[in-house]
């Protein structure tokens, strides 16, 4: 289904809406406009941060799209993701929320890991962001507890008492490695997590309500990434853009878990954007668990889902979940800046391994990824 089509539809459907916890969207297509089926905001709130957040957020990624941005906040999405290393985001973010700052939420994200440098870098993402506080300071990318050292901590509570920063936490993609560490320090309020409609994922979801019995709000990334119908066997090309029933299942299947606060989908289109913003407010249906199946497994051979279970261990050192990861970034969000910026983060002898040199690949997926074709691929496109 192409754009078109799925803006037709979106303007046709009529959205059945429960009557509790929703507000009237400003700044929609005039087809909305006093409708009783028009797609709402529905708010949730973050853990114990009192925080009402809007269920459909924002990842400003790399490059925002400033006027797919502003209409976000005009339609109602209160929750915006950026990152100190997300190049120039925060700067292109921060022309956008200028006179908008009392109706937003804000988090970014550190990369550092010294107790000095994040805080620099709090100070230098409020003057690039051009206000006195955000809402949540988080540490980026947190998948090891040695990433995680009491310096790190020692920071973000001076952040927080500071009052640059109102709450603190991290994001991670193995949150089951980390979950016990998180819960019994106590001191972060929210955590930013990969959740999606699983391919073998269960457990991600005991560790997400360990979280929520701790009161520990949970932020949703990488909610629709695969689940777009890119076109993987086109290379050289970048993938198609997503077409909207993936995406807005995906979202729903999400959004039907209490323990999430919200999500933080990147958007980079007009009607991308009012496409998952009614996933807010529609039932998940039958339907919906179909398709996402069917999408899951059209992708079982090429998505990793990031579950750590991998079976067998590289001989070269690879670190085989982190580098598909990169890789995903241009299959299946069609970022190609993202996926080089986030390959060059690996040391050089990563870097330079070859996956052709192995005759079988010692590392097996037990959700059925092609783990060496994976591989390959992403040595051939981004080293």
């Amino acid at each position: 289904m192409d754009s078109s089509q799925s803006r037709r539809k979106f303007l046709q459907a009529g959205l059945a809406l429960p009557a509790a916890g929703l507000v009237s969207s400003a700044g929609l297509d005039p087809a909305f406009q006093g409708s009783s089926s028009a797609p709402q905001v529905v708010y949730r709130t973050l853990g114990k941060t009192n925080l009402k957040v809007s269920g459909v957020g924002f990842g400003i990624g790399f490059v925002p799209v400033p006027e797919v941005v502003a209409r976000a906040i005009d339609m109602g999405i209160t929750y915006f993701d950026t990152s100190r290393d997300y190049g120039d985001s925060e700067k292109i973010f921060s022309g956008v929320i200028k006179g908008k700052r009392d109706k937003i939420i804000i988090a970014t994200k550190t990369p550092s890991s010294k107790k000095a440098d994040i805080i620099k870098d709090l100070d230098t993402s409020l003057q690039v962001l051009g206000t006195d506080h955000v809402d949540i300071w988080h540490l980026h990318g947190r998948d090891r507890l040695a990433q995680v050292p009491d310096e790190a901590v020692e920071a973000l509570e001076i952040c927080k008492k500071s009052g640059k920063t109102r709450f603190i936490g991290f994001s991670s993609h193995d949150i089951n490695n980390m979950v016990d560490f998180i819960v019994k320090t106590g001191k972060f309020d929210v955590i930013q997590t990969t959740y999606s409609f699983p391919i073998g994922l269960r457990i991600r979801e005991q560790s997400i309500a360990k979280l929520q019995k701790a009161g520990i709000g949970v932020i949703a990334m990488k909610v629709v990434v695969a689940l777009s119908g890119f076109n993987l066997k086109s290379v050289e090309n970048p993938p198609a853009r997503p077409n909207g029933d993936g995406p807005v299942a995906g979202i729903k299947w999400v959004l039907q878990n209490p323990a999430i606060g919200t999500t933080v989908p990147n958007m980079r289109t007009i009607p991308q954007l009012e496409m998952n913003f009614r996933a807010m407010s529609e039932t998940y249906t039958p339907e919906d668990e179909k398709l996402l199946y069917t999408l899951n497994e059209r992708i079982r051979p090429d998505y990793c889902r990031m579950c750590y279970e991998c079976k067998g261990v590289c001989p070269k050192g690879m670190p085989v979940a982190d580098i598909l990861r990169s890789l995903s970034y241009h299959d299946f969000y069609g970022d190609y800046h993202h996926a080089i910026v986030s390959f060059r983060d690996f040391a050089r002898e990563v870097r330079d391994v070859r996956c052709t040199d192995c005759g079988t690949c010692a590392v097996q997926c037990p959700n059925g990824v092609h783990v060496q074709d994976r591989l390959i691929r992403a040595q051939q496109l981004l080293a």
